[in-house]
């Protein structure tokens, strides 16, 4: 979640550079890689609508795709 100074609600911004199997890979994975995911983020993320980020988190969620039976 990223939160901007004087932008009416949070932005919710995914990770798509990587997907992972399971909950616990992910929080591994952003344990080991925070610096660089951070840098990404700022790179692309820092103004939203001349805003300043004011502040983020990280959480990993688990995410389905029912599909149809054929």
């Amino acid at each position: 979640m990223l939160v901007y100074h004087d932008v009416p609600q949070p932005v919710i911004t995914d990770y798509t550079i990587k997907s992972f199997d399971s909950k616990i890979e992910c929080m591994n994975y952003t344990w080991d890689n925070k610096v660089d995911m951070i840098d990404t983020l700022f790179e692309k993320h820092r103004e939203k609508e001349g805003k300043k980020l004011k502040t983020f988190a990280f959480f990993c969620e688990n995410r389905y795709v029912q599909l149809d039976e054929v």
